[in-house]
This record gives C-alpha cells, structure tokens and sequence, in this order.
C-alpha cells in the first residue's frame, strides 16, 4: 500500500498502485518468445496447462508453453521456482506431462495424436516434394513473384505482418481446407 499527503498535508490517501497484465491462448502466442533482453516485450509466462486430459486432446500445447520461454532459471532445492526464470506453471506439472501427455490409460496413443503426426508427416512429404521439383530458375520466379506481391501489399509493422499470417492460418485456401480436414478433429 502507497500513502500519498496532499498539497496542503492535510490529507492522506492510501492506495494499491496496480500494475497492467494481460493473458492470451497459447495458440495466440505462438512465434513469441518471454526473456529478458530490451527487445522482448514480454518477461513473463504463467501457465496453467490444466490436466493430463488436455494434453491428451491438444498434443503439443504443453511443449509449445514450454519452448516460448528463453530460460527457465537457476533452480535448486533452496529455490523451486527462480526470480531469473521465465516460465512459471501453475498446478500439477510434471515430465510425465510431457513424456506421456498423448497417450490414453491403456497406453495407446491418444486419436489427436495419431492426427497431428500424421498432418506433420504430410506436410514433411509436401516439403520434399517442393525441394525436389524447385530448381534455381523455379526459385528465382518465385523470388520475383514475392517481391512484387510485396510492393503492391505494403506491409506496415510486425503486428500487421503477424496479423496477416494469423489471417491465412485462420482462413486457408480451398485446397489446403479439404487436404486439412482428415489431419483435425
């Protein structure tokens, strides 16, 4: 509490002096990082990746918290949870969390699990496939196509080039909606 005299010093006032904070989905947060350094915005990340349940029907969200954070501190026993950190969890957080999340009770693997992989199995198989059929003349066209998409659209921070990205993951084209569809729940 902050006691505060007025102009005369006849009065006092007394106040909690409040700070700002904010929350977002970690699917939001992707692309972001929490640390220390004068470029980073935010300092700070508290999780609460609530039960195993969760993990189970989202694989991925708990190691996508974990990796946002540039350091996880200096823990000992004296200090569980260190000043010097960027990540803290709230509630019950464990290896097993992350070591065993996508698996059920009878230890198969969890049905969004088995999805996601194969959604990043197809996607690795679409890359190969670009690498092997782009040579220098494909690549330098496309270079060329890019940079003059780039002057008609001007793009005028970060936050309008995050904004757009998040636009053409949130509303994908035809083909990639039905390629889509069979990888997600």
């Amino acid at each position: 509490m902050q006691e505060q005299f007025c102009i005369k010093n006849c009065c006092i006032v007394r106040y909690c002096p409040l700070v700002l904070a904010w929350a977002t989905t970690i699917h939001k947060f992707q692309g972001f990082e929490a640390g220390f350094d004068v470029d980073d915005h935010i300092n700070y990340i508290i999780a609460d990746i609530n039960n195993i349940a969760w993990e189970q029907k989202k694989p991925g969200t708990a190691y996508t918290v974990a990796s946002r954070a540039k350091t996880i501190g200096t823990v000992s026993k004296e200090t569980p949870y260190p000043k010097d950190s960027n990540l803290f969890f709230d509630g019950q957080i464990s290896s097993d969390r992350f070591m065993y999340g996508h698996y059920c009770q009878d230890g198969s693997r969890t049905q969004a699990a088995v999805k996601r992989e194969a959604w990043v199995n197809y996607l690795m198989q679409k890359s190969l496939e670009t690498k092997r059929e782009l040579n220098e003349e494909k690549i330098q066209s496309c270079r060329t196509y890019v940079s003059s998409m780039l002057n008609q659209i001007q793009i005028h921070d970060t936050n309008d080039l995050q904004e757009r990205i998040v636009d053409m993951i949130r509303n994908p084209s035809e083909i990639w909606k039905k390629n889509r569809e069979k990888y997600i729940l």
